[in-house]
């Protein structure tokens, strides 16, 4: 297995190398009112190298094995995993007979009451590792995701969704959750302040990459980021895992220096526990790899927010609930603090006892992320698995109540 590959990694010596390939194959396809407008194929192969020899540290990347690799000495360099052994897990999706026959999916997207625009991807993505450790390993893995804006008028909701398999009804589901949001319409003027508002999916899953970025231990020790280990971060009805070892999209069996994945909290019951480590970061921080490389930069493979125990119509039931469909554009004005500010869009929505009072034009949250997670009093039963353009990490999320969430005129 990989037999060219553990050549070069043979040949090329080196206390310390590491050789990653990365194989995509993806299809794009865009729509505009309701019409597919245009459908891409992209492929792709590249190659990663890291050698260390003496103190010093080499990284680079090659298009093929055949060519000379241009290495950036690294005062910051990898650590590869002893891990003496072999480890193949090629997945099978249905998604594989997309490739060849787009038209199951194709006649779905056009089944919209109002005028729909936006992206469906198809990916399959290989990586393979071997490492002068003793590690080769291959894996591969099947990913469908997209989202949905449905305008009516000057109204409009937007809706996404992500899986390992193509099941229609996740499609359908979505561009009618993105049809429900637009059918609401009215005005309702909304001052700067402080709200109760429930964050959708789509929402949560652009502020928690953002938590999970800031998780990374290269966050911490570089000062970006407002987590403090041991510390209280969010609600105790608040729990965010990185589970690379579900059935969804994005899940690997190992890291990029040969360390084996496993699920674990990085914020559990509103405690932040361990950063998202690699080797070389993690003897910084005194313990182990958490299987998070990333060389360089740690990072989380997918994420998960605990579900709560109440529905998510419940959550809309007091009084001048603000609902978010959608946020673009998070900004962070003190990564150190959390402070930060993002434009909602599409669909935000005040409802009175569950009942909808009007829409409210382009509003902004400009707040603290630590204090809006402390600030979650309410998480519903139902979850989606979503991906966007806005937050393409893979992951699960519930909607959301959160108080005294600072709004602002956009």
């Amino acid at each position: 297995m990989n037999e060219e590959m553990v050549k070069y990694v043979q040949e090329i010596g080196g206390e310390e190398t590491g050789l990653l390939r990365v194989t995509t194959k993806s299809i794009i396809i865009k729509i505009v009112e309701s019409k597919i407008a245009t459908i891409q194929r992209l492929n792709s192969q590249y190659y990663f190298l890291s050698v260390r020899k003496g103190n010093r540290g080499y990284m680079g990347r090659i298009g093929n094995l055949n060519e000379k690799p241009q290495l950036n000495p690294m005062d910051f360099y990898p650590i590869m995993t002893k891990n003496e052994r072999e480890y193949k897990l090629v997945r099978q999706s249905n998604i594989q007979s997309l490739f060849d026959d787009l038209s199951p999916l194709l006649s779905l997207l056009t089944e919209s009451e109002y005028p729909l625009y936006g992206i469906v991807s198809l990916d399959s993505v290989e990586r393979a590792l071997v490492n002068s450790k003793g590690f080769n390993g291959l894996e591969s893995n099947y990913s469908i995701s997209g989202y949905f804006r449905a305008k009516n008028k000057d109204f409009s909701g937007q809706w996404a969704f992500s899986s390992n398999k193509f099941e229609p009804s996740i499609v359908k589901e979505s561009i009618k959750r993105a049809n429900e949001l637009a059918s609401i319409t009215g005005n309702y003027q909304l001052s700067d302040g402080k709200y109760t508002v429930v964050l959708s999916p789509l929402v949560m899953g652009n502020l928690m990459e953002s938590v999970a970025r800031m998780a990374s231990g290269y966050s911490i020790i570089s000062g970006m980021s407002m987590l403090k280990p041991g510390e209280k971060t969010a609600s105790e009805i608040f729990t965010l895992l990185d589970t690379p070892k579900e059935d969804r999209p994005n899940a690997w069996g190992f890291d990029d220096e040969g360390t084996f994945t496993y699920n674990k909290p990085i914020i559990d019951k509103g405690v932040f526990g361990t950063p998202l480590l690699n080797n070389e970061i993690a003897q910084i921080f005194k313990t182990n790899t958490t299987g998070n490389a990333g060389w360089i930069f740690p990072s989380a493979w997918n994420l998960e927010v605990k579900e709560g125990d109440v529905s998510f119509e419940s959550l809309l039931s007091g009084n001048n609930v603000v609902f978010i469909n959608n946020v673009w554009y998070t900004r962070f004005q003190n990564y150190a603090e959390g402070d930060f500010s993002t434009v909602c869009r599409d669909a935000t929505v005040v409802y009175n006892e569950g009942k909808p009072l009007g829409v409210v034009g382009r509003v902004r949250i400009a707040d603290n992320l630590k204090r809006l997670l402390l600030n979650i009093e309410n998480l519903s039963k139902e979850r989606y698995s979503v991906r966007w353009w806005d937050a393409p990490m893979q992951g699960v999320y519930p909607y959301a109540l959160v108080k005294d969430v600072r709004l602002t005129l956009a």
